[in-house]
């Protein structure tokens, strides 16, 4: 998956014009590579819509730095809902499947934000985790925090200092997602 792009995000890229593309390369050591390598990651995330304001989750989370290092993320403990689709499951349909799941609420797809391949690299090696970003729209169900989410909680106004931030992986681009999505942040 490393060397070139999967026909089937080719065909979604294609699909939905605009949508951002991004490679990112990130040196890590030999467990962070083979955790990335035993398994076809691929993750979908979703900016959920909800009348003025934008739905963010909170999840217990902990994370290994590049090094194999445990440490805190930075910022705030908000995140945007989304994760990984099943066997035959497209990605559009996953990320409704995920927003439904952890927040209660029923999303309709607006576009595709990006598509963002982290490139994790070892020795010569790489391989790659793959985010896919959405753009939805509340159009049902009752806020609740499904049952991996501490809490689910609709922002009017939200600020980049809330968002959880670890740098080099995809929560780093979580600010870029919402405003993709025509979500102004706070200072």
């Amino acid at each position: 998956m490393s060397e070139a792009l999967p026909e089937e995000l080719q065909c979604l890229l294609s699909k939905y014009k605009g949508a951002r593309f991004k490679i990112i390369e990130i040196p890590v050591v030999r467990e962070i590579f083979d955790y990335f390598k035993s398994e076809r990651w691929v993750r979908v995330v979703a900016v959920i819509k909800s009348g003025d304001g934008v739905v963010m989750i909170r999840k217990p989370m902990s994370f290994l730095d590049n090094e194999g290092r445990p440490r805190p993320a930075m910022g705030g403990p908000w995140l945007l809902a989304g994760g990984k689709p099943e066997e035959g499951e497209s990605y559009e349909d996953a990320v409704v499947r995920e927003v439904r799941e952890e927040t209660g609420i029923e999303v309709m797809v607006e576009r595709l934000l990006g598509v963002y391949v982290f490139r994790f690299k070892h020795q010569g090696m790489a391989t790659d985790a793959i985010l896919i970003a959405f753009s939805t729209r509340a159009v049902g169900g009752t806020l609740k925090p499904g049952r991996e989410v501490h809490e689910a909680k609709l922002f009017k106004t939200l600020r980049k200092s809330d968002l959880m931030y670890v740098p080099d992986w995809w929560y780093s681009f979580q600010a870029e997602i919402i405003e993709d999505a025509g979500f102004k942040l706070a200072d």
